[in-house]
Parts: C-alpha cells; sequence; structure tokens
C-alpha cells in the first residue's frame, strides 16, 4: 500500500512540475518568437529558417506540446510500469 501512495505523490509531482514548465515556456514564448518574427523580413534565407526554427519550437506544437509531452508520459510510465504489468500478469494467470 506504501509503494501506491508513493506512486500517487510521484505522480502530482510530476505533473506539478510539469505545469510550471508549461507555464514557464508560455511566458518565454513571445518573448523569443516576437522579435524572431519580425527579423523572418530580413533579405536572408538564414532569417527565414531562423525563424521557422524558432517560431515552431515556441508555438506549442514543437516544444510544449510534443517534446515536453513525451516527457510527461515517459515519467508517468516510469512511475505506473511496475502495478500495471503486474495486473496483466495476474489476469493472465486467472
Amino acid at each position: 500500500m506504501n509503494s501506491v501512495i508513493g506512486r500517487v505523490v510521484a505522480t502530482a509531482g510530476v505533473i506539478a512540475v510539469y505545469g510550471a514548465a508549461n507555464t514557464t515556456h508560455e511566458i518565454i514564448s513571445p518573448l523569443i518568437s516576437g522579435p524572431m518574427a519580425a527579423q523572418q523580413l530580413s533579405d536572408s534565407n538564414a532569417a527565414y529558417v531562423g525563424t521557422q526554427i524558432v517560431s515552431r519550437t515556441f508555438n506549442g506544437s514543437g516544444f510544449n506540446g510534443g517534446l515536453l509531452g513525451l516527457v510527461l508520459l515517459a515519467a508517468l510510465v516510469a512511475i505506473w510500469y511496475t502495478p500495471i504489468r503486474n495486473i496483466f500478469r495476474t489476469s493472465e494467470k486467472a
């Protein structure tokens, strides 16, 4: 029973860290992507490519939606893998 309580506490902690990282990302995103948006109008291919990379990273679909979500999923799988595996093993024996 103590391991379940520890897993629930760890899950709450991981979700809290995810929320803090998400909030930080949302605060920093306009500060970084705003100046880069103005640079895409300069007469240079490198400026356009740089702008596209930064805007896709900080618009929510890159880092925030993808990478950060995968890190959250990996952490939750690491926390709950053993109990879930044991449930399926128990149901196979029955």
